[in-house]
């Protein structure tokens, strides 16, 4: 990689040094490293906040990067990208990942499907910007290096790798959530493991050119592309509810949010909200042609009518 520009998206969580280390070690190895890309959840939480504006104030300030950059003759550059349920196509371009509700819990319903849109629209935006992609999947929760993973497959090529962090234990403990961002050379050293990972492209090239070209057609056909029949049946049911049952459907809907969170949002008691759902689930019973003893649940609100809320 060493004439390609190249971009390293990291899975961040509460320890910043997993970045720095990371870079500083493919420094060393002298990759042309241009752009560092933190990809994270919860943007409210405290930890992740702390780690951005660690990682900011390294990237600005920190004398190895500075002079990397002179030496370059470019700005080596930071940006962070929190997971959005519908993340923007241009990430790359504008910065941010603007574009929908932003993902703060890794047990949201619709964190994996996020997560992998969120990636995937950013491998491919700086794809078209000609870089090659690292992908450091060491920060962070599990879900979030597993779908990164995903979208990858689908759009990495030969100039592209996937990269997991060993940090020696001792470094490891001493380290914390970020009071030391650099080894120093008393200190064991870091080991980026290569995680093998053969692109889907090199076995179907049509499949990463469709890809491209339409990722919401691989990931969310269950919502953005309902069926034609399974939009008939959300039109039935919604056209056999109440305004006020209505209501319901749509915060189940929105977000995939649980009982308590809808009864309160709207300002109704459990019993009366139970009654609305009790309601719902029976003309979906009706227009899915399910058994009695299928039992359904919120959930099943959002995969199905969280795809056509205007149609609520």
């Amino acid at each position: 990689m060493d004439d390609i520009p190249t971009a390293l998206i990291a899975t961040l969580g509460g320890k910043p040094q997993i970045v720095t280390f990371a870079v500083d070690e493919l420094l060393r190895q002298r990759v042309t490293l241009h752009r560092v890309c933190a990809l994270h959840l919860s943007p409210t939480d405290p930890a992740i906040q702390r780690s951005l504006s660690s990682l900011r104030h390294e990237f600005d300030n920190y004398p190895s990067y500075r002079r990397y950059a002179e030496r370059l003759g470019v700005h080596l550059r930071f940006d962070s990208f929190t997971v959005r349920e519908r993340p923007g196509e241009a990430l790359a371009t504008l910065h941010s990942s603007a574009g929908g509700r932003a993902i703060e819990r890794i047990d949201d319903f619709a964190a994996p499907s996020a997560i992998w849109l969120t990636v995937h629209r950013l491998i491919t935006a700086l794809k078209r910007e000609g870089y090659a992609i690292i992908l450091l999947v060491t920060g962070g929760p599990r879900l979030l290096g597993l779908q990164a993973l995903s979208a990858a497959s689908l759009l990495f090529d030969m100039h592209d790798q996937c990269l997991h962090l060993y940090t020696p234990p001792a470094l490891r403990e001493r380290a914390g959530r970020g009071e030391i961002l650099h080894r120093s050379e008393d200190d064991p050293a870091i080991r980026l493991v290569h995680v093998p990972l053969l692109p889907i492209n090199m076995i179907a090239p049509n499949l990463q050119e469709a890809a491209l070209a339409s990722p919401q057609d691989v990931l969310e056909s269950g919502k953005s592309r309902l069926s034609r029949q399974d939009r008939q049946r959300v039109r039935q049911v919604v056209g056999r509810l109440t305004p006020r049952q209505r209501e319901v459907l749509r915060e189940f809907a929105r977000d995939g949010a649980d009982s308590a969170t809808v009864a309160r949002r709207l300002s109704i008691t459990q019993a009366t909200l139970d009654s609305h759902k009790a309601r719902i689930f029976e003309e979906c019973r009706i227009a899915w042609e399910l058994p009695e003893k299928k039992r359904l649940s919120h959930r099943f609100l959002y995969e199905k009518f969280g795809g056509m809320l205007d149609a609520i």
